[in-house]
C-alpha cells in the first residue's frame, strides 16, 4: 500500500524549498536592481594612455554610505562617497566636482596611472585645439550633431531591450511558480481521492470476503 500521508509529506518540503528559493531570489534580486538605481549620474574615466592621448571609460556614479550589509547591497551608515558602479571609489568627490554630460549632472575623474582603481574628480577642465571647431563649416556641424543623436537614439532602444529582457524573464519565473504551486495542489487532490477510493475499495473487499465466510445454519432432521 502506497503511504500517501508521507508523499503528501514530501511534496509540503518541496513546495516550501522552492517558495523560500523564490523568496531569496527576489529579496537579493530587487536590492540588486536596487542598488543599480542608485547609479543616477553619467561618469567618464579618464585614462592617460601615452603621447598625449586619452584612453575614456563611460559609467555610471552614485552616492553611497561607506557601512555596507549583503555583499553591499545594503549602505546603511557611515560618511557618504561617490562610487562608480564597476566599485571604485571616487576620492575626495563632492557636489561641486559635477560638470554635465549629455545635459545631466556627471562626474569626469581621472584614473592614477600606476593604480588605475584610485579615481579623483577633475574640477575643472581646459580644452584646447578650438581653432579645429572654427575651421569647421555649419554644414558640418549638423552632419555631427544628427550622428550624435543616431548614437544616442541606439543606446538608448539598447537600454529599453535590456529593461525588456530583464522584466520578461521576471515575469517568467512568476508564472513558473504559480504553476508549481498549481501542480502541487492538483498532485493533492488526486491524492486525496485515490486514498479515498482505496479506502472504498478495500471496504468492499472486507464486505465481501465476511459474505463468503459465513456458513449457512444446519438444518434439523
Amino acid at each position: 500500500m502506497i503511504n500517501w500521508s508521507s508523499l503528501s509529506f514530501l511534496w509540503s518540503w518541496v513546495f516550501w524549498l522552492i517558495f523560500a528559493f523564490l523568496v531569496v531570489g527576489v529579496t537579493f534580486g530587487s536590492l540588486y536592481f536596487r542598488k543599480k538605481r542608485k547609479y543616477t549620474y553619467p561618469c567618464l574615466v579618464l585614462n592617460n594612455i601615452g603621447s598625449g592621448k586619452l584612453g575614456v571609460e563611460k559609467k555610471k556614479a552614485g552616492w553611497f554610505k561607506t557601512n555596507k550589509l549583503l555583499f553591499g547591497l545594503i549602505d546603511h551608515s557611515g560618511e557618504r562617497r561617490l562610487e562608480v558602479n564597476d566599485g571604485r571609489i571616487v576620492q575626495q568627490g563632492s557636489t561641486q566636482d559635477f560638470h554635465e554630460i549629455g545635459f545631466k549632472r556627471g562626474l569626469i575623474v581621472r584614473a592614477k596611472d600606476d593604480d588605475p582603481k584610485v579615481l579623483v574628480p577633475i574640477k575643472r577642465a581646459e580644452i584646447k585645439n578650438g581653432e579645429l571647431l572654427e575651421s569647421i563649416a555649419p554644414a558640418d556641424y549638423r552632419d555631427a550633431s544628427e550622428k550624435i543623436m543616431r548614437e544616442a537614439q541606439k543606446e538608448t532602444i539598447s537600454n529599453m531591450e535590456r529593461i525588456m529582457t530583464i522584466v520578461g524573464f521576471m515575469l517568467i519565473v512568476i508564472v513558473l511558480f504559480i504553476c508549481i504551486i498549481l501542480v502541487i495542489q492538483f498532485a493533492n487532490n488526486n491524492i486525496q481521492e485515490a486514498n479515498k477510493i482505496l479506502d472504498e475499495a478495500l471496504k468492499a473487499k472486507q464486505d465481501i470476503a465476511n459474505k463468503i465466510n459465513v456458513q449457512p445454519a444446519p438444518t434439523a432432521k
